[in-house]
């Protein structure tokens, strides 16, 4: 039977149609800083235009090649992303009392972004490869459980505590999906809150984060600034907004209107029809992956794809969700829209691999075929149903 089949062009569109807005409302937000600090309006979108280019090379380039190589490679890929995260605390750069880039010649790497896509990659070949023995504490369990803490640690340590969170909440819903044991996981989820949230809430700005989350109108002039400019933002948007590059909350009203904030500025001038628009673009996209994902020849691909689109979706939803003041304020960008390198280039490579998975998707038209113990969301399915019914 033939396998092969077109690209996903859906998916390929979404993504030109999410950069090519970051491109405008890049420029419209970074304007006025980037005119006062650099004496040049266009400074900013100069950079964020390079980085758009190469990361539509790496896309292009990831596209086409076979997944399956991802699969050989995952283990020399996590540690190339492993001695990144360690080369932060020797060379990192620190901003905002954060040590969480490296200069790389003359660009500036987020390890962070290259650790999350990597353990993605490694935990879809390790738990691909696993088959039965995931269910094992000892022998599946544990071995990936090791692999994500001293991941989620190198992050939390910059501190970059909202990523380090990311990786924890995206791993254990990959290895649930892989077919780790619900029990395993809910005492790893257990000891984590245990653990981790008193940890978090020693941290003043953690702390005083969560406050302006309880309390929108504490802290005006610090912490609670930057929510309340930016809910100020989106309702002074209404429906159609004030039009591109009419918005006034970024002349310094708005820090990193820019970056994390980019949604906010979309909402003012853009309206409820931009944010809207914006937020069913993302959903699509995760449709796609999981349209990739159910199509995939086997279930390092199935579990590739599902990885790859959980973390693009839930960090679209944590960056909406935080401008809206619905969540703590946390340094995650809005995937190809906000401005930055890493993240920007490491999304786009992202969706050029679910693109060389939907290229290999089964074909529709073609006939049916046995279940094998390739096939990853059904063999996972049918495990479960087994243990249930062992249960009963």
């Amino acid at each position: 039977m033939k396998t092969r089949q077109g690209y996903d062009m859906r998916l390929f569109l979404i993504t030109f149609l999410l950069v090519a807005l970051g491109l405008i409302m890049v420029f419209s937000a970074s304007q006025v800083i980037a005119r006062e600090q650099f004496s040049s309006s266009f400074f900013f979108i100069q950079r964020h235009a390079i980085r758009v280019a190469l990361g539509i090379c790496c896309m292009l380039v990831c596209m086409k090649i076979p997944f399956g190589v991802y699969r050989k490679m995952s283990l020399y890929i996590l540690i190339l992303s492993i001695i990144l995260l360690s080369a932060i605390f020797i060379w990192g750069r620190e901003v905002r009392g954060a040590v969480r880039w490296l200069q790389v010649f003359n660009f500036v790497l987020q390890p962070v972004e290259v650790a999350k896509y990597a353990l993605i990659i490694f935990l879809s070949a390790r738990i691909a490869d696993s088959g039965e023995r995931i269910a094992d504490l000892k022998r599946g369990f544990l071995p990936l459980l090791g692999v994500v803490i001293m991941t989620a640690l190198l992050v939390g340590f910059q501190p970059n505590l909202s990523n380090a969170v990311m990786i924890v909440l995206i791993s254990m819903a990959m290895m649930f999906i892989g077919g780790c044991r619900v029990r395993h996981l809910a005492s790893f989820g257990a000891a984590v809150a245990a653990v981790g949230v008193p940890l978090m809430y020693s941290f003043p700005h953690v702390r005083e984060r969560f406050m302006v989350l309880c309390d929108r109108g504490a802290d005006l002039q610090g912490q609670g600034w930057q929510v309340n400019q930016s809910l100020i933002a989106l309702g002074s948007g209404f429906i159609f907004g004030s039009g591109p590059g009419n918005g006034h909350q970024k002349y310094n009203f708005l820090p990193d209107a820019h970056t994390d904030f980019i949604y906010s500025i979309i909402g003012e001038e853009l309206g409820i029809i931009g944010t809207v628009s914006v937020l069913l673009l993302f959903v699509v996209l995760f449709n796609r992956a999981l349209r990739a994902a159910k199509r995939a020849p086997n279930s390092f691909g199935f579990l590739l794809a599902m990885g790859i689109g959980l973390s693009i979706f839930s960090t679209a939803l944590i960056n909406i969700s935080m401008t809206l003041g619905l969540v703590p304020v946390a340094g995650l960008p809005l995937p190809f829209v906000s401005y930055g390198g890493s993240s920007l280039i490491t999304s786009m490579s992202a969706v050029g691999i679910l693109l060389s998975i939907s290229s290999k998707g089964r074909n529709p038209g073609g006939p049916k075929r046995h279940l094998t113990a390739e096939d990853g969301a059904e063999v996972v399915y049918a495990r479960r149903t087994r243990e249930k019914e062992t249960a009963w």
